[in-house]
């Protein structure tokens, strides 16, 4: 929870004649190269996110609204189709993650990609010309997350090339994906952070790693430094490993059972997490410097009799906040209704919504159903991107994604 500080009282100050002149330079040379530092790190956006918004026990009142199709993402020449479009603002960049990517001239699929760009202005449509979350215009579309050298070998050894069979070897064809979830940015350490899931897919039917979408792993989180552009795969520290197919895999956070990748922010300097959800979404914190140390979690297990929020280290004690939806959802702090926004599509009848909070953790509004999305199939993967947003909030910019042609639609909201 986020404290709010004090402003200290006041005390006299002694008298005195003041400091001689040589100290007095000295004093202002320090205050412009701190300032000038101050606004150097600002420009570049390695700058501590704000402590967001309010957190109160009452749920804001329910504004009207009116919300509009604006059309397709446009979307780099090579890419055909991709899903679970996520993002975060990093410095004056808009960041993306995706997960199954289509790609064409020449034919291609990734189980995962990336994209930004750095015009944050979405009346007019947004575009990601880009082929990674760097901002490269290079010809390529790589993958954003990749394979440990376990897993590799994982592949190989069971690869159909080896002559394998479904009835002599379980694993035979079997590969490794990996979904990307919520996107966060932590500037301080030059960085954005991915909560993603991993799978074990495209194995025979009947098989471990069999399905229309495989068998999920678990959950990690990769870290993307915006200044070397280097992708990594953090090392879960003080808990115990989760078995993979290949073994045990470090960089799992949490097993299947307990997957914390439906949403995220960011809190002061905590990184808030959502997961383990049935009714409603389970919550977690944990600083942003010390995300890595599964000890340092602490789950959301209700209210006190003053209403204040109650955290413990204990998962299985974490209580329903908010509603998920296909593929996940987001949750952010909305200045103009002074209070917080969670926008989701749950599966099936391609309808968009959301709820309106006092908190990350609640309470929470019942289901607002802003849109009728378009097409002919089953449309999911409905998100929030509030780097986006204008008139302080009043205006916001929400994307699904549309099944029956690939595309990822924007959806302009004006709350009254």
């Amino acid at each position: 929870m986020v404290a709010l500080r004090r402003r200290a009282p006041e005390r006299p100050l002694p008298v005195d004649d003041g400091p001689d002149r040589g100290t007095l330079i000295v004093a202002l040379v320090v205050v412009a190269l701190v300032a000038v530092a101050a606004l150097a790190g600002i420009a570049a956006g390695h700058r501590d996110p704000e402590p967001a918004g309010d957190l109160r026990n009452e749920v804001p009142t329910i504004p009207a609204f009116r919300a509009t199709e604006l059309g397709a993402v446009r979307e780099h020449g090579r890419v055909a189709a991709r899903d679970n479009g996520q993002s975060t603002r990093y410095g004056d960049r808009s960041v993306w993650v995706f997960g199954d990517t289509v790609l064409r001239s020449p034919e291609g699929f990734l189980n995962n990609s990336g994209a930004s760009t750095a015009d944050l202005r979405a009346a007019n449509g947004i575009s990601l010309p880009s082929t990674d979350v760097f901002g490269s215009d290079a010809k390529a579309v790589p993958a954003l997350i990749s394979q440990t050298p376990p897993e590799t070998a994982f592949q190989l050894k069971h690869a159909e090339s080896t002559g394998c069979t479904p009835a002599t070897d379980v694993y035979c064809g079997a590969a490794f994906a990996y979904w990307p979830g919520p996107v966060i940015a932590d500037p301080r350490r030059g960085r954005v952070l991915v909560f993603y899931v991993k799978l074990c897919r495209s194995g025979a039917e009947g098989t471990p790693c069999s399905g229309p979408y495989g068998r999920p792993l678990g959950t990690g989180i990769a870290a993307v430094d915006m200044r070397t552009h280097r992708v990594t795969r953090l090392t879960a520290a003080r808990v115990e490993p989760v078995t993979s197919v290949e073994g045990t895999d470090p960089t799992m956070f949490f097993p299947p059972g307990d997957s914390y990748n439906t949403a995220a922010l960011v809190v002061g300097g905590e990184a808030w997490v959502y997961g383990d959800c049935g009714v409603g979404c389970h919550l977690a914190r944990v600083p942003l410097d010390r995300i890595t140390d599964r000890s340092r979690w602490t789950f959301y297990t209700g209210r006190d009799d003053s209403g204040a929020a109650r955290w413990s280290s204990d998962a299985s004690r974490a209580a329903d906040t908010v509603i998920a939806g296909a593929a996940g959802n987001t949750v952010f702090y909305v200045p103009a209704l002074r209070g917080w926004l969670n926008v989701y599509l749950p599966y099936g009848d391609n309808v968009l919504r959301a709820q309106v909070g006092g908190s990350p953790y609640g309470p929470w509004s019942k289901e607002i159903r802003l849109l009728k999305t378009r097409g002919k199939g089953i449309n999911y993967a409905g998100f929030g991107h509030p780097e986006f947003a204008e008139e302080n909030g009043r205006v916001q910019y929400l994307t699904y994604f549309q099944a029956d042609t690939g595309a990822q639609r924007l959806v302009k909201v004006r709350f009254d």
